[in-house]
């Protein structure tokens, strides 16, 4: 193993201090991750909650703890709660509109696990248990006990599930870990039944004696309101037939509460301890011995121990605490859960011999603990502590760059589902759904928490702008002038991002015939451009980040959202409402799927094809070369035209080194069009056919090609 040399242990823990700030494992990044993976569950429970889907995803784990690093490559956690059911523990008033369960333990139960069977109301308004007297089909979902109540089965979603993961183009991929089910291995997602009664084993958390100094009182206060919820798995000792009946018990949210309390050195202990049992423990347990293990050694140690041994010069010291817990727990061969009451975490996890050759091995890592830290490989650790590799900034930038892609990809998916909702209806239901998603979002604004009123100042620009759009092509349809509270709208929605609200707004001009008012709007948004501008967009098989480093280094001294709303920009989408403020080129590409076999190859998360979509900068020069036109400006055309082919250069030169390109086939389109304009068909068909080499299908590029020749023919004939 590596030596440390001959320094004490404050200055060694000083050293895996300064290690953790050279990794961005600062407290201000494990703030900023956690404020930013919150504010990102907020935007999917919007999102949820305006298509009408009936459950609320909480974010949890490692990534919105911030207790990881680049190099752990933590999964992404996600607890699905179903809003559309609810548990009981005792019959009681039963609730309309949900599906109504009650929770319960027979003598097969282990702790922490119940069965769940289905309610049904009785006439005086309560509840009573479901009675089934016949067999039932599909028993591998539900199951009638001796009494007769219809029992649920943790496998009851996962037909369905399977169904969903093939129908967005994941299959034959389901991947089923615990009570997790997903379609990619770094994602796990939990569905989740929240409880309306508080379980009796939970009062262990605030009942129990203590020293008093952890958790705090308004720690605790917050922990009792955290929902708690029932989770598809069973335990692994008990009989295939029962465990399938089973339902976990999991308080994953109250955990949550208690880890964000954590100071910035007991979070460095933990993270430190993850990454001892990622490279030493895991190679021989596996996932037996889990980070739940060592979180919950982490919360017994951090309430045992006097909050002033936390310090710098510590962190080693406080590691070797932590890990004598977990031997006094292996040699007395149990391991309580710091929430709940009389379950033993080793059960079902590790056996006997398991469990003595983990206190041998937990034993040995204390006593040598210097020499395991300097050989960490995970983020070349190690390395750090012996050589003093300084590249802090390198790893905060990464950092960041993930959060705010985190946080711009959310927000355009909820502005993209906002656009193909209005797309489905009629131009007055559509208008009706715009504004009661305004309602929303001034409600959140006005009487919602911190991160409901900050995601709603994201939101609400672009609705400004969406139902500016709507009302304004209903005036251009009738004819009429543009109202001056349309106008007003528009102005809103220009703090959307850097200039989508206001390249919508330009189009709109250069519909109405407005061009010299649409000319200096662009010019405007041309002046907005500039090398610390990132781009995004989240459309599937057209995802794009672009963030350049001078646009990380501006967040650290800006904030997030004030600079995503400053300082990037997303492609623009335009539903079928749009499309008489939108140049005509530009609205084929709305009938993008014109064959069989462009349906068979749309994926359901391609509902962005049914809307025009284009990314901003190539928007803009397309709009400057029609204005421009119309103006008779010949150097202004040219230079727009001269600045859309140098942008899909650049773009191309991405996609030959596989990078993310967004749209570039529509910017191949209107660059197309630019030249037939120009009147040169032959480039505009290359260009048409260069982007069928890009995307065969789905590509409204087959019948410009057709429309193409259809004009040459006919000029030919001429």
């Amino acid at each position: 193993m590596m030596s440390s040399g001959k320094k004490t242990r404050e200055e060694f823990s000083r050293d895996v201090y300064e290690a953790f700030q050279d990794i961005a494992v600062t407290s201000d990044m494990i703030q900023r991750r956690r404020h930013g993976r919150l504010l990102v569950e907020i935007m999917h429970t919007t999102g949820c909650k305006l298509t009408g889907l009936k459950m609320s995803p909480f974010l949890v784990g490692s990534q919105t703890e911030g207790s990881t690093t680049k190099g752990m490559m933590s999964d992404a956690d996600t607890v699905i709660n179903m809003d559309a059911f609810q548990v009981v523990l005792k019959l009681g008033a039963w609730q309309t509109g949900k599906v109504n369960l009650l929770a319960f333990k027979d003598e097969t139960t282990p702790p922490q696990f119940y069965k769940i069977c289905i309610l049904r109301p009785t006439p005086d308004g309560r509840q009573d248990y479901m009675n089934m007297t016949e067999p039932v089909h599909n028993a591998d979902k539900v199951h009638v006990d001796e009494k007769g109540r219809l029992l649920l089965s943790n496998l009851w979603d996962d037909d369905n599930l399977k169904s969903v993961f093939k129908e967005v183009g994941f299959k034959n991929v389901f991947i089923k870990n615990g009570p997790s089910r997903s379609h990619y291995d770094k994602l796990d997602m939990v569905d989740a039944f929240p409880c309306k009664d508080f379980p009796e084993e939970c009062d262990f958390l605030f009942q129990r004696p203590r020293a008093g100094h952890w958790p705090k009182p308004e720690t605790l206060e917050y922990a009792k309101q955290c929902p708690v919820f029932f989770i598809p798995q069973g335990h692994p000792h008990s009989e295939l037939k029962e465990r399938n009946l089973q339902w976990r018990l999991s308080t994953t949210l109250t955990e949550r509460a208690l880890m964000f309390s954590f100071t910035e050195v007991q979070m460095l202990v933990y993270i430190l301890l993850k990454m001892l049992k990622i490279e030493n423990i895991k190679p021989k347990f596996g996932d037996n011995f889990s980070t739940f293990h060592i979180k919950t050694a982490m919360m017994f140690t951090v309430e045992r121990y006097h909050p002033e041994i936390w310090c710098i010069d510590n962190i080693v010291l406080c590691a070797t605490y932590c890990i004598d817990t977990l031997i006094q727990w292996a040699h007395e061969r149990v391991c309580p859960h710091f929430t709940m009451g009389g379950v033993n975490l080793f059960d079902g996890k590790l056996s006997e011999s398991d469990i003595k050759e983990l206190a041998v091995l937990l034993t040995d890592l204390n006593k040598s603990i210097v020499e395991y830290v300097c050989n960490l490989k995970m983020d070349l650790f190690g390395m750090r502590l012996l050589q003093k590799v300084h590249d802090q900034q390198d790893h905060q930038i990464e950092v960041i760059r993930e959060i705010h892609y985190g946080i711009k990809s959310s927000h355009n998916t909820v502005v993209k589902d906002i656009q193909c909702r209005a797309n489905t209806l009629d131009v007055m239901a559509a208008l009706q759904f715009v504004i009661n998603t305004f309602k929303y979002f001034r409600g959140q604004q006005t009487n919602g928490s911190e991160l409901q009123r900050e995601a709603a100042d994201l939101f609400l620009p672009f609705v400004y702008g969406t139902l500016a759009s709507i009302m304004a092509s209903i005036c251009i349809v009738s004819r009429g002038p543009v109202m001056q509270d349309v106008i007003k709208l528009y102005q809103l929605s220009f703090e959307s991002d850097l200039m989508s609200g206001k390249l919508k707004y330009a189009s709109m001009l250069y519909s109405g015939g407005q061009y010299d008012q649409a000319a200096d709007m662009l010019n405007h948004c041309e002046g907005l451009l500039g090398p610390d501008v990132a781009h995004y967009c989240v459309c599937f098989l057209r995802r794009n980040a672009y963030e350049p480093e001078s646009f990380i280094k501006k967040s650290f001294h800006t904030d997030m959202v004030e600079l995503l709303k400053t300082s990037s920009t997303m492609c623009i989408m335009f539903c079928k409402h749009d499309l008489p403020r939108v140049p005509e080129h530009l609205r084929y590409e709305m009938f993008r799927t014109q064959t069989q076999k462009d349906k068979n190859e749309r994926h359901k998360l391609n509902i962005w094809m049914d809307l025009v979509v284009i990314d901003c900068v190539p928007f803009l020069y397309f709009l400057q070369y029609l204005v421009s036109s119309k103006k008779g400006q010949l150097p202004r055309r040219l230079s727009a035209m001269f600045h859309l082919i140098n942008y899909l250069a650049q773009r191309l030169t991405r996609r030959l080194h596989k990078e993310s390109a967004g749209h570039v086939e529509t910017a191949l389109h209107v660059l197309a069009h630019c030249w037939e304009l120009e009147n040169r068909p032959d480039v505009a068909w290359h260009l048409y056919q260069q982007s069928i080499n890009i995307f065969p299908t789905n590509n409204i590029a087959w019948v410009h090609l057709i429309r193409l020749f259809q004009k040459i023919f006919l000029r030919f004939e001429r």
